[in-house]
Order: C-alpha cells, then structure tokens, then sequence
C-alpha cells in the first residue's frame, strides 16, 4: 500500500514513477513512461541511478556513507524525494523486494492463487519463476538487485502448520507484491480463489493483480450462458474510469493451435507475467534474453571448438585402449564359452555315463568359484554384467538338471542375481563412447535372449517346488517377449521361441493337472512350429515338432482322446524317422525314433486293443535300442530306453497271457517274466549307481508291478498259493517304493495316481488270500487318494476309471464275506461311472468292455440276493 504524503515536487516525481510502473504491470507495457503520466520538473532517475551503483560498488561502507551524504544534501536542495532514491541502495539478495514511495517491504515477489485442480501447472509455473535470472543487461542498470524472480509463494509449497489457515493466507497475500490468478473455470468457481482476489483488492493492490487462463475462455464464467469462462466474477470487479465493469487483460498460458487461435503458449506467457513483475516491456525483455542466449551459444562454440582438440587427441589414446580392452572381453567370452561348455557336457554325462551326483555338484562348486575369478563383482561395464548373467543361468540350468534338493536351492539366488542384472542393462543409457562405436555393448536381442533363458530357468524353479502358477505366470512372460520381438524384427528365431514357450506352457499344465489348457497349449506349439517350417528348412524344427506330437499324444491318452491319442503319435513316429534318414549317423535322432516308436505301440494298445500292432512298434524300437547300447554299453541313458521298453513288451504279453488257451497263456506270461527280469537288473544298477534318482526309484516300482501281475495271473492259471504269495510280495515293494516317492513329491498328482493304483492290485492279491481286512484297508486308501485327485484337480476319465475299478473290487469283497446288498450298492457305483465315461469317449473300446463286465457282475449278484 501507499502512505498519504504531502503533495510536493519530489512526491510528485516518486508517485507519477509509482504509477508508471503500475500502468506498465496492468497492461504489460513498458515500464518508465512517467513524463506521459505528468510533466513534473525533477527526475530523480539519475539520483536512483547513481545511488544504485555506489550501493553495488567495491567500496569501503565508509566511504559510501560520505558520498551518500553528500548526495542527498544535494537532493534536497533540489526538491527531489530521498527515501525513494535511497530505497535503491543495499546488497544483492534473494530476499525482500523494496519497492514503494515509502521504502515498504514485500516478502514475495507474488501469490499464486489457483483451484486445485490447477495444481500441476501453478507448481510448474512457481518452479519456472523462480529459477529465471534476470538478463545481465537488465541487472547492470541498477533497477533490479536480484538476480531471480523470487520468491513465489504457493500455498501448497510454502504453508506452514497452522490452526488458522485462513490468517496465514492473509498474511502471505499482505507480504506480496502481486497476486498471479490462474483463471480457468474451476478456478472461477472456487470461493477460495474469489475470497483471495477479494481480500487482495482491500489491500489498495488492484492494479498488482496478473490473470493468467490455463484453461478455458477469456470471459466471465457463467454457469448457463458461459460454463467455459475462466474469469472469476471477484477478478472482474475492477470498474474502469466510467465506472463500469472491465475484464483484464490476460496472460494465456494454453498452447496456441494450428490455425492461429488459442493461447500465448507457456514460455511467451511466462515472460509477460515476469515483465509485469519486472515493470520492464515485454520487448525489451525479449530483446536482452536473446542477448544473453546469443553470447551464451559464442561461449559454448569457443568451449566445443577447444573441446573437439581435445577430443581428438583422446580418441586416438582411447582407440589402442580400446582395442586391448575389446580383445580382453572376446577372450572372456571365450572363456566362458568354453567353461559353459565343459561343465554341461559333464552334467549331461550324469544321465550318459553314470557320474554320481555328488561328483557333479563339486564341479560346480569349483565352476562357481572359478566363474568369481573369472569375472570380478567390482567391474561393472556392460559386456561383464551380460556374461555374469549368462554364466548364474548356465549355473541355474545345470542344477535343475540335477534336480536334487541341494541344487535346487542354490537356483533362487542366481535367478535373483540375474534379474538385477538384466534390469540395469535394460534401464542403462548408452555412453558417448557406444554410441559412437568406441565401446561394446550387448545387443539388446541378445540381452533379450538372455531374459528368456531367466524366464525358464524361473518356471523349472517354480515347477519343481509345486508352485505351478508361478511357473506358468514366468512361461507367460516368455511367450509375451518373444511376440514382442517378433514383430519388431520378424527375424524367424523368435517364431521358433515363441514355440518354444507355448510347448513349455503344455508341460507345466500337464505337470498341474490342467490336461485341458496343456492340450490347448501343445496345439498352439505346434500350430506356430509348423509356420516355422513353412517358412525355413531346418532339422532342428523337425525335431521340436516330433516332440510337441509326442507330448500332446501322451497329454491327449490322459484324456481318453485316445483316437486323436494316436493320430498324433504316428505323426511323431513319422517325423523321427525323417529325421533319421536325413542324418543316419545321428545317435541322438536314433534314439528319439526309439522313443516314439515306443509311445506309438502304447497308443496302438490303448486305443485299438491291438497287441500284435504294439508289438511290432515294440520290436522296431527294440532293433534300435539293441544297437545303440552296443554301440556304446556304458551310455545309460539308453541303458535306461531299453529298460522301458522291455517293460512295455511285458505289458504286451501280460495282455495275450488273457486267453482260454491255458498253454499259450504260460507262454506269454513267462516271456513277460523274462522281459521284465531283464529290465529289473538295469533298473537296480541304475538305481544303484544314483540312489536319490526318483526317477530309476520310479522305474522299479513300475518293474515290480508287473513282476506281482505276472505272479498273480500264474497264480489264477495253475492254481499255485506260492505265485499268490509273490504277487502279494512284489506289489509289497511297489506301494513302499511308490510311499517314498510320494513323500519325497506330495504335490505330483501321478504319483498319487501310481500309489493308489499299486494299492487296487494289493487289495485283489489280499482278497484272493482271503485276507479280508488287508484288502478293505487297502481299496480304502486307494479310494481315498483318488478322492484327492478329484477333487483338488481337473478330474480326468483315467481317474474316474480307477475309481470304478475300486468299487468293483470292493463289490467282490463283499460278495466274498456275503455281504449282497453292499456288493450291489458299490458295483451300481460302478457302472454310473463306467457309463458316464462312454457317453463322453464312445469310441473307446476298453469302456465298453468294463460295461458288459460290470453288467455280467450285477446279473450275478442279483441272482445271489434271490
């Protein structure tokens, strides 16, 4: 505010310069136009001026006070105001702003008054105020004592605690020199906003009030006739000399548009508002900025130009460096290569040759260390951190396949490890040395292959726990990226990851128990690997569709699909064998002919009953196994092939032992009992040479099964109680071995399957004996852990047929102890489930068969109860 002084010639001059200053703000014109006001006879600008630059001067304060004196002696003799003049004199701060005839004080430059739903743009503009220095040309003519616009205040940056904030506006709006309105239409109806204008106007400060649209149309807001307007009504209240209503001119910080209309923009508004402030032209503002801008760009040449000297002579040092340190990586990335290499070789040999497990985590534990002086934790450029990376998921991949325990614990911190690293090369900038080629870096694709490996070795991590929606939740982030990269650079690699990604999504939801999403899977793995084939000649594709056949037949068995079963293993079948014939020498294509030839006469068994098909698959596979392990005796991998496949012969045969022909039945069964006495020998060694392998304890079980089959239907054939007491014994050591493995994998649904299946068999041998209470206990626990399966999993029809299988047993049970009614209750049970089955799979023969069965067996009860 301004005091009431007496009207003289020097409060003339200070009030016709007040109101020039004033004029200048309001209308953003320039700022000293006080002879066009007045026509007073004193100027006290070369007295404000000469006192501005004593105050700025070197001087001793000593001697400023003695020209000071003098000074203003000579002002008042002159009739000139000397607190005005002297209100120029003091030291460069960043504080209070003098203005005013009377010398009075401001604490801030101005007042933000916003709605809060402005609050983004007043915070950008306080920011962009405040960090604005004032033109040097415009500071060295005295005026201006500080280098800034500031300080600005904004209620939510400068508020402090307060009970009464409401006193602490006020106050703030009473120690501003202005007040910056943003007008938008929410700001027009904010009471806060028109209650500050307001309590600002009584202040005497009306012509110190800047508006500024952000949003909207300069024009009063109306909530009917103008809902756009950004003026509200307070700011609009200013009456001009006719008395009547105005509207201000405004700052309009909205981006001008195309055709020319709209705003000011942000920058150009922002240097009107800061004119205003400085009582300077916008002009003249512009002029000394460009000034500044023009002088700043000479200096930054002059520095480039010393620079790019400079850089020359660098360069030349930097390139022999550089060619040492890019010789230095290649022959780290040899060497992990080679040390890669090497240690994979010797995990695969485990399952070759037979290394013990404990001897393989040694050398691991030596390639860890070796891997720590090979690559050290303190150097952290780019190429090191990718070949960190790259060896923790060598590691990770080498300990899954151990599949141990020990190892297993030791995959989570190398996942953990990688991630980090691969996050700080995705989220890095390139150095200037890159981008110009003096410094390697990974590419992005090869970092990005590097995150799918992590993506797999965290889904084998997660599957082997049991957590399988984790594991699925990694596979889906796999298949996410390599689309990503597909179509940014539809280089075939990435159609080949991608299904890749699907076939592993079929395997941990097969693994789950979810058959159907492993199907949808599979078919989707191989729907992609045939458009890479379309599109590419490469054996390794054949390969990759031979097992996503081989994989969706086995998933589709599980389902009853046993037609669509085989279909799809033959086409398997095919493929291996193309394979073959396009690289006979190829052991590793021998051996997967090997292996689908095998799950084709499982499929020929399962869906057409034919045993003499499957045993001619069986027989083509066994020529190929005979000459691989002579090949090479000591490869027990296929050691391991041919003792699944010897077992799968004796299944046969068990199946034609089921004939009237007495003779032929013993035939078939003591083949059987050959084959499966050959298998179990290899089984034990191998089990023995790798006694924590779930896997070779797996294999004995299923061994063992069959030995108790064949002893229990001799035992039916001949009569002999001692074939029923080794049934009894052999199906003994299949439910212990099948115990072990449960406990050792509680979350694996066919292992539940293989126990209760083991426990149906038991249970017949026992009621065979007439142990009546051995055999009950027995179905019941069977009963019991398929209840698990179909409950807490999707229900397979494999499932529900071993049910079946359990009530029928206890039917004859309890026919055994005449107990009629109970027999009849369970076999009724029975047939709905039978039944149920075929209304799903007609086509499938073996349901048709357990029907007439069950129906023959309930004509037989009903006939006991008469």
């Amino acid at each position: 505010m301004h005091s009431r002084l007496p009207v003289t010639p020097s409060s003339i001059v200070s009030t016709c310069l007040s109101r020039a200053r004033f004029v200048g703000r309001v209308s953003l014109a320039p700022k000293f136009q006080a002879r066009s006001f007045c026509n007073a006879k004193k100027d006290v600008t070369p007295f404000t001026a000469t006192v501005g630059k004593l105050g700025n001067s070197s001087r001793p304060s000593g001697v400023k006070l003695g020209i000071l004196g003098i000074l203003a002696a000579r002002a008042r003799r002159e009739g000139l105001n000397v607190r005005a003049a002297l209100s120029f004199l003091g030291k460069k701060s960043g504080g209070a702003i003098l203005i005013g005839e009377g010398g009075a004080g401001y604490k801030y430059r101005a007042f933000i008054s916003y709605s809060s739903s402005d609050r983004l743009v007043a915070e950008k503009l306080q920011r962009s105020l405040e960090s604005y220095r004032i033109p040097k040309p415009l500071r060295r003519s005295g005026v201006y004592r500080n280098e800034r616009v500031s300080p600005i205040f904004r209620d939510r940056s400068d508020l402090k605690a307060s009970a009464d904030l409401g006193q602490t506006i006020r106050e703030a709006l009473a120690n501003s020199e202005y007040l910056i309105v943003l007008c938008s239409p929410a700001a027009a109806m904010s009471q806060w906003v028109d209650r500050e204008i307001s309590f600002f106007k009584e202040l005497g400060r009306s012509d110190n009030i800047i508006a500024v649209i952000v949003r909207g149309v300069p024009a009063v807001n109306d909530p009917v006739k103008e809902p756009q307007g950004a003026f509200p009504k307070a700011l609009v209240g200013l009456r001009s000399g006719d008395g009547s209503l105005t509207e201000p001119l405004a700052a309009d910080i909205q981006e001008p548009a195309a055709d020319g209309r709209g705003g000011d923009g942000f920058n150009l508004a922002k240097l009107k508002i800061i004119a205003t402030l400085l009582g300077a032209s916008l002009a003249e503002l512009t002029q000394r900025q460009a000034e500044v801008d023009r002088r700043q760009r000479r200096v930054a040449q002059a520095v480039a130009g010393g620079m790019l000297v400079l850089a020359v002579v660098a360069v030349i040092g930097a390139w022999i460096a550089l060619e040492q340190s890019m010789a230095a990586e290649r022959r780290l990335q040899n060497a992990v290569d080679s040390a890669a290499r090497q240690i994979g070789a010797t995990v695969r040999y485990r399952d070759r040759y037979g290394v013990p497990s404990d001897v393989i985590q040694e050398l691991l534990r030596s390639a860890e260390l070796d891997f720590g002086k090979l690559i050290s934790d303190d150097d952290t450029s780019p190429m090191l951190v990718f070949q960190r990376a790259r060896l923790n998921l060598e590691l990770a991949e080498l300990f899954n396949l151990i599949g141990d325990e020990q190892s297993q614990q030791k995959i989570a911190p190398l996942i953990a490890e990688t991630t980090a690293a691969l996050d700080q090369l995705e989220q890095r900038f390139p150095s200037a040395l890159e981008w110009i080629g003096l410094s390697s870096t990974p590419d992005p694709a090869a970092i990005a292959l590097l995150r799918l490996k992590l993506f797999d070795a965290e889904g084998q991590e997660r599957a082997y726990g049991g957590r399988f929606n984790e594991a699925i939740a990694a596979v889906g982030s796999r298949i996410a990226l390599a689309e990503i990269w597909l179509a940014k650079t539809g280089d075939l690699p990435w159609l080949r990851e991608l299904a890749q990604g699907h076939c592993r999504l079929g395997a941990y939801n097969y693994q789950w128990g979810k058959l159907a999403a492993s199907v949808a899977s599979y078919e989707k793995c191989l729907e992609t690997t045939r458009s890479l084939m379309e599109r590419r000649k490469h054996l390794s594709d054949n390969g990759d569709l031979m097992a996503a056949l081989s994989a969706l037949a086995t998933t589709l068995v599980e389902m009853d699909r046993r037609s669509d079963a085989l279909s799809r293993q033959q086409e398997a079948a095919k493929t291996a064998k193309a394979l073959v014939s396009a690289e006979p020498q190829n052991t590793e294509y021998q051996r997967t002919e090997l292996v689908t030839l095998t799950r084709l006469g499982d499929m020929v068994l399962s869906v057409e009953m034919d045993v003499a098909g499957s045993l001619r698959a069986y027989k083509q596979a066994l020529f190929i196994s005979e000459k691989l392990t002579k090949s090479d005796s000591s490869r027990l991998d296929w050691q391991r092939d041919r003792t699944l496949l010897l077992e799968r012969l004796a299944s046969a045969h068990l199946r034609l032992a089921d004939s009237r022909d007495t003779t032929r039945s013993l035939e078939n069964l003591r083949q059987a009992e050959q084959y499966v006495r050959d298998a179990l020998e290899t089984a034990k060694r191998l089990l023995n040479n790798n006694p924590l392998s779930q896997q070779s304890l797996r294999d004995r079980s299923v061994l063992e099964e069959r030995q108790g089959q064949i002893a229990f239907a001799t035992s039916k054939l001949v009569g002999d109680p001692g074939k029923l007491e080794d049934a009894a014994r052999w199906y003994a050591k299949a439910i212990a071995d099948r115990r072990a493995i449960l406990k050792a994998d509680p979350g694996r649904s066919f292992y539940k399957l293989d126990l209760a299946v083991a426990l149906i068999q038991f249970g017949e041998v026992a009621m065979e004996r007439r142990e009546h209470e051995n055999a009950e206990r027995s179905l019941r626990e069977a009963l019991l852990l398929l209840d698990e399966l179909t409950k807490s999993n999707e229900p397979q029809p494999v499932w529900s047929r071993e049910v079946a299988k359990v009530h029928a047993s206890l039917a004859n049970l309890y026919q055994q102890q005449g107990k009629i009614p109970s027999a009849q209750a369970e076999i009724r049970t029975a047939i709905e489930l039978v039944r149920d089955l075929r209304g799903r799979f007609p086509e499938i023969v073996q349901y048709r068969q357990d029907e007439e069965y069950l129906m023959a067996k309930q004509d037989e009860l009903t006939s006991l109860q008469k």
